[in-house]
Parts: C-alpha cells; structure tokens; sequence
C-alpha cells in the first residue's frame, strides 16, 4: 500500500465534483498494486484503492484500456473512495503495464469475467460489486453481462451501444470519422508521423484497403475486418465477439443504469441494447439520454440549460445509484429521462417513444422544390454526382474524429449549416412556417424514389430547422447506397435509370421545433467524411481504386413514394 495524490493537473476537476455532490465521509488511504492472472497465465495490472476507514466495502471495477487517461481517471473516480466504496481499476490486456498483446476488444470477455474470479475472492469488497465506465470500459461490461457472479448488484453503462455493425455501416455505408480514426488512433503502431495526420491521408487513399500499410507499414486486421466485412449475414458479424455483444442484453437480470447523448456515435446502438433488456430489468433500471457527445460535454452551436443532470463524469448520478443497489439506500427513478432539443427540459416516460403516431410531409416539385402536407402532382428532380466533389460533413452525432484536435474531424453536434445553394448536387426542400412548436421523439423516417445512370450510388438526407434569422441547423442526418439500401443484410443488384424506393431510418431524437420555423430537408448523394465517399460502382466499397460521375433522379409527386415520416 502506498499513500495515493490526485495529479494537480485535476485538481479543478476534483473540486467541481466534490461540490456537485453531499460531503464527503471518508479519505483515500492509499493504492496498492496487483498482478491478476489470467486463464492463459498474462498478467493484468490492477490498482485497488481504499477508504481510509474499515477493513472491507462495496466495490466499484473500472476496466480501462487507454493507459493516458489513467491521471484523469484517478482524480474523478476515487471520489467513490471517499464516499465508502473500494475502487478496483484494471489495464486491459497488452495496455499500460499489463501483459499480453492488444488486440482491441477480442479478449475482454474472458478477461473480465477471470477478473471478477479474482474480485470475489478479495476481502477487501463485502460481496456489493458495480461495474462502470464509459465508451471502451463500458464495452468491458456490457460483454459480461450475462455471465455476472452473484456480487454484482447493477451496472453502469455510459456511452456504448451493442449492435458494432449498425454503428459501423448505415445502408452499406462505413462511417470513416467514427472507425478509421479510431484505427489510426488506436492501431498499436509507432511512427514519427502524428496519428490524426495519418488518419488524413488515409481518406484519400484508392484502393482504401492498402492506406494501413501505406501509411502504418502494416496491415490492421480488425480494421480490414471493418472495411471489407460490408455485409451482416458474413461470419464476422454472425459469429464471434460481436454476435455474442448483441445477444447479451436479453440475458441480463441485474438493473442497469445507462447513459446516452443524442450526439453520440454510439446513439442507435444503446438505444436497441435497452430495447433488448427484459422488461423486468427494464422496470428496476434507468435510461438517461441527454444533449451529449462522446465525452459527455454538449457540443455545437446551440446552448442547452440545465444539462448537467448527472454531474461531471457521472460521478454525482452514479454515486446514488451505486448508494441505493450496493448500500441498500432508498431511493426510486424513472425508468426513462430524455432531454428535449429546443425545448431545454427534461421529460420522464416509462417507455422511450410512441412510435404509433406519425406525421408526414411530402416532396414536391411542383412548381418549386417544396415539403407539403399532401402530394403534389408528379415530377422529377435531377443532378450530378461526382465522387471527386463530396459534401463535406457539417455536424451531426455518428463523427468522433473531433475526440483527437490533431486528426482535424468534421464538426459535431447542431451546427448552423453552409449555404449549399451554388452546389447543383444539393436539393433543397422546405416546408411551410410553422404555426405553433411541433414536436420529434424517436426516429425520422426518409421514403425516396430515385434512380441514377450507375450500377450502384448512393442518397443522402440531412433534416434541419431553419429559425426566422434564416439559419439552418442540422436535426439528424442518413444515407444509403442502392444495393444495401432499406436496411437489408446481403446486397441486392439495381439495374440503372430503374426507380428504385429507398427509406433511410434516420438515429433518434426529442426534438421541439419552434413556432415560426420551417423544416429543410436537403438530398445529395454524399456526406464526407462521415460516411466513405460512394464511387458510383458496383464493387466492395474499399477495393475500388475509380470514381464514376453519376446522373441522378429523385421521383416526387402523388405516383411516388417520397415523403419524411415524423414521430411525435
């Protein structure tokens, strides 16, 4: 046992924590060092802290794999020590100063759940364990989660979905700003060149499954799994790691506290992990959502009042959750909180939304590109798209680049929107003003009927709120490419200038549009870096080394389907 001082560096961050939460009773006694063993004899390094009274306490385990955050994560953490928990914060294998080769994700399961052997046996908990940690150490539990001893109470998930191959591909598009910065980021691979640097000149990169060994000199298998692994019904997705992810949430029996932002890259895949919770579970757990990113803070360009329901870092939500289900303390929630975008409330509900009742407007061009309450007579609208020339990316929630300032990502969050009008490959339709606050809870629906002169394209819709000033800000946004398109697991063939329907079920919201706004819905074709930049041809996506302009056409009027399904 050694004596135990938060890094200065946090000590403002200590303070803001110590104020947003009730005295504390205890002092940190010290940190002390271990090396569990694993099934395969590797060693991970794990640090136990303790309060400065009693011989045993309900105990918190943190498993974490970014060995820089270790400082951060001692200073915000160890409150639990001073409130009466023993804190436990493991190294994930081959990280820090544990053993063994990182491999990222691949050995979590059999780690965590041959630390939690370990734990129980250790008299300094008292048979009262949580788990918790955000984005990759919440990935740590939720891979065990059905396979819990019976010490552990509840957890605390904040920041991670289950469903890897919905966050990686939308319509059989790959989210570049999300999984090839991460690649970079997280590749193992020492060089003199800056990662963010690495991770820009990899987006230029034709064919994109050589830019690892261009730019790395080594190939990364997870990441050319990502690349190249476009369809849900392959082996990777089927079986294995992820497979196993998705069917977790189903078996677990514990209450579970999780943690969403409506500007997470994770956003979609908590929401159908909490779906997948029985609904026993669901009744003693808790579901908060609010105006966040990956990090917790709330980006972009709009101010969101009392957000900061959980405290920084958590700590203040999960202090009294850990209080009531490791302490025996009273205490009751519900079962879901939500944050209301542009109404800057916090609402409660017993479920998440009421996807029964819809409303729609339609795209017309008759005889001006427009949104309508009923469909309007029968036209067409028609541009080019050359993949040379994308979109750039503007804001919205699936982007994590931003999480590196060397790597230079797109914009995050609801950002006020460039003028687009001088760029023909944009479309641009706007509803009528609004007479009173409308408002959006759960998923946008986009129904489009289109074709183009290629084998193979794709369609972007961004949805946005035009105030009376005239800016525009982002709501959501989606895409698909035509032979992935409506969500289907294996590719199907389009057979060019055939109209073709095409719905893009866009992330969840709670919105509140305002009196005297209008709706923009702008279609193009691109959306970079968010998403790969389509070459217009038919084949695999990161093994195309050529770009094909495309023509084309989006059908509107009362003989297509093109329309934006709201829910209320």
């Amino acid at each position: 046992m050694r004596s135990f001082q938060v890094n200065p560096q946090w000590e403002g961050l200590t303070k803001t924590i110590e104020q947003e939460n009730p005295p504390c009773k205890y002092e940190i006694h010290g940190m002390s060092e271990a090396m569990v063993s694993m099934r395969d004899g590797v060693q991970l390094h794990t640090r136990i802290y303790r309060p400065n009274q009693g011989d045993s306490w309900p105990c918190i385990l943190v498993r974490n794999p970014y060995p820089n955050n270790q400082d951060l994560l001692e200073a915000t953490y160890t409150q639990f020590v001073r409130h009466g928990y023993v804190l436990v914060i493991q190294s994930c294998r081959g990280t820090g100063l544990s053993e063994g080769e990182w491999s990222p994700f691949v050995n979590e399961r059999e780690d965590g759940i041959d630390t939690l052997e370990w734990l129980v046996q250790q008299s300094f908990q008292n048979g009262n364990i949580a788990l918790f940690g955000q984005s990759y150490c919440s990935f740590t539990t939720w891979i065990i989660a059905d396979s819990l001893p019976k010490e552990v109470k509840t957890v605390f998930l904040d920041l991670f979905g289950v469903d890897r191959y919905g966050q990686m591909y939308m319509n059989g598009m790959f989210r570049h700003d999300i999984y090839t910065s991460w690649a970079f980021a997280n590749s193992g691979v020492e060089t003199t060149t800056d990662a963010g640097e690495l991770y820009q000149d990899s987006l230029s990169i034709l064919p994109h499954n050589q830019a690892d060994e261009k730019l790395l000199g080594c190939t990364l298998p997870f990441y050319q799994s990502y690349i190249s692994e476009t369809s849900r019904e392959s082996k990777y997705w089927q079986e294995g790691i992820w497979a196993e992810l998705l069917n977790i949430p189903s078996k677990i029996n514990i209450p579970v506290f999780m943690v969403e932002g409506w500007f997470d890259h994770h956003l979609k895949g908590a929401f159908k992990g909490y779906n997948l919770l029985q609904d026993h579970v669901k009744r003693k757990s808790r579901f908060v959502v609010g105006p966040w990113d990956h990090v917790g803070n709330s980006p972009g360009e709009r101010t969101y009042p009392d957000a900061n329901l959980l405290g920084a870092f958590r700590i203040k939500a999960a202090l009294e959750w850990f209080d009531i289900h490791l302490k025996g303390n009273p205490g009751t929630f519900s079962p879901i909180s939500f944050y209301r975008i542009g109404a800057s409330r916090w609402e409660e509900r017993q479920s998440i939304t009421d996807q029964d009742t819809t409303w729609r407007l339609y795209f017309s061009n008759n005889p001006e590109q427009q949104l309508t309450d009923k469909p309007s007579q029968p036209s067409t609208v028609k541009y080019v798209y050359d993949p040379s020339s994308p979109v750039p990316t503007h804001g919205g929630s699936a982007l994590l680049a931003w999480i590196m300032p060397s790597f230079k990502g797109a914009p995050h969050g609801s950002l006020a929107q460039p003028d687009f009008s001088d760029r023909q490959d944009v479309l641009r339709f706007d509803s009528a003003v609004l007479d009173e606050n409308t408002q959006i809870t759960g998923g946008i629906k986009v129904c489009l009927e289109v074709s183009t002169d290629a084998e193979d394209t794709a369609f972007s819709v961004k949805i946005c709120e035009v105030f009376p000033d005239g800016q525009s800000f982002n709501i959501v946004d989606g895409i698909t490419s035509l032979r992935y398109r409506n969500n289907i697991d294996q590719p199907v063939d389009y057979t060019p200038n055939q109209p073709a329907q095409v719905i893009i079920e866009m992330w969840p919201t709670a919105w509140e549009l305002q009196k005297g706004s209008f709706i923009r819905a702008e279609v193009s074709s691109s959306n970079f870096p968010a998403y790969h930049v389509h070459s217009n041809v038919k084949e695999p996506w990161a093994s195309t080394s050529k770009y094909k302009i495309a023509a084309q056409t989006l059908y509107t009027g009362s003989n297509y389907c093109s329309y934006i399904e709201f829910p209320k």
